[in-house]
């Protein structure tokens, strides 16, 4: 069936674009899916509510090479998930995803109010209570988070 709209498509500018990007779309869903799973249920359940942020190891090249691939792969993540906005696939939490791996000043206040919307956080929690991790402690600040 595609074969039969394939030539149509190549006349217009763009046209030849659209296998690429059908191919795109499919292989940053899978990887989104797998890479959000996977990051999501390996946070500590006090991630959110815990006011001070983990402490990093010492400094050493092996330290330095794991912040570079980290940051990478949120560039990743980052990339990924804005094109999946307009594409299949969980945009959104790919985002939060790759903001939680980059490694910029503000971070931890950006993902935490990320986070704690309610659909986002009851999004995980259900993510994580299936995989039989316990949730996510809710952020503590003036307006709580509803974990309904």
């Amino acid at each position: 069936m595609l074969d039969k709209y394939l030539p149509e498509l190549q006349n217009f500018p763009w046209g030849n674009l659209v296998p690429w990007l059908v191919t795109f779309s499919l292989i940053a869903f899978v990887f989104s899916a797998f890479g959000v799973s996977i990051v999501l249920l390996r946070l500590p359940v006090d991630y959110l509510s815990n006011p001070a942020p983990p402490k990093s190891p010492q400094s050493n090249w092996k330290h330095l090479l794991s912040k570079i691939g980290r940051n990478i792969l949120g560039f990743i993540f980052l990339i990924v998930g804005t094109v999946m906005l307009l594409t299949p696939g969980q945009g959104i939490l790919s985002i939060v995803v790759g903001l939680m791996l980059l490694d910029f000043p503000g971070k931890l206040i950006l993902v935490r109010k990320i986070l704690t919307k309610p659909r986002i956080f009851r999004t995980i929690n259900r993510m994580r209570t299936t995989a039989k991790r316990p949730p996510l402690e809710p952020h503590l600040d003036n307006s709580p988070v509803r974990n309904d």
